[in-house]
């Protein structure tokens, strides 16, 4: 099997990881902030103490740091040794150099910000949703039910998928950095192909592209698409490709 390859499969496992670790720690915090509605104050079964529910908002704020951001940091500090997984896969294919520590920890800061974004949403949410079933009088079990189902709705999906998304981008960083300093001018659309995998991705598998090629490409529009450098967002979200550099025909 190709190294590049073999390095975007151990890619596969380690996202599954990370969302796993990530997953246990959203239910966790599922429950703590169950725990915490049950510490509100109630009147014949409702919630009533507007008091109670904007204090909340500290409270929910300090679990979504312990759990979701706790997890989040701790999963992005391995992110180095994808880098030196990179590193070590193209050197299979010439000589390139290093990156920068300086790149990886500002990627690594990046990719912070953006689980940090969806956390501050979650925040809020949350929030609004224990002052709005408060101001109302809403029955204590059904505000209860309501809440853990927003936690565990879209918000926990969409910060799972951007486990998956942010470690390959950051992957794609990387590889870019590194070819760009060597001053490679070609890269090959390398990857995994699965069931849902977009026709830009099946169309394009191996195939060896200019830089020239790849904006020409990028300039028009496709199904699936993301916003952003081609290079990074490559076939868009849940893309399990990169551009890996190349100095020859393969």
């Amino acid at each position: 099997m190709p190294t590049d390859i073999e390095h975007g499969e151990d890619l596969a496992k380690l996202v599954a990881l990370h969302q796993k670790r990530l997953g246990d720690a959203l239910v966790t915090l599922e429950d703590r902030i169950a725990d915490l509605m049950a510490t509100a104050p109630l009147k014949d079964g409702e919630l009533f103490d507007l008091e109670w529910a904007i204090a909340a908002r500290t409270e929910i704020r300090r679990l979504v740091e312990e759990e979701y951001l706790t997890a989040v940091d701790g999963i992005i500090r391995e992110y180095p040794s994808v880098a030196a997984s990179a590193s070590t896969m193209l050197a299979t294919y010439g000589a390139f150099t290093e990156v920068d520590p300086k790149i990886i920890t500002q990627l690594q800061n990046l990719t912070f910000q953006g689980f940090e974004d969806i956390g501050n949403e979650y925040i809020d949410v949350i929030s609004k949703e224990v002052y709005q079933n408060t101001l109302t009088g809403r029955a204590f079990a059904e505000s209860v039910k309501t809440i853990k189902e927003v936690a565990g709705g879209n918000m926990a999906r969409y910060a799972t998928q951007q486990m998956h998304d942010s470690l390959m981008q950051f992957d794609a960083s990387i590889n870019v950095a590194i070819g760009k300093e060597a001053g490679a001018t070609k890269w090959k659309y390398v990857g995994r192909l699965i069931e849902t995998s977009r026709p830009f991705c099946r169309e394009h598998e191996g195939e060896v592209m200019t830089t020239e090629r790849i904006e020409e490409l990028w300039a028009g529009d496709w199904a699936g698409k993301a916003s952003g450098d081609p290079f990074i967002v490559r076939g868009g979200y849940n893309c399990k490709h990169r551009f890996r550099p190349v100095f020859n025909e393969e």
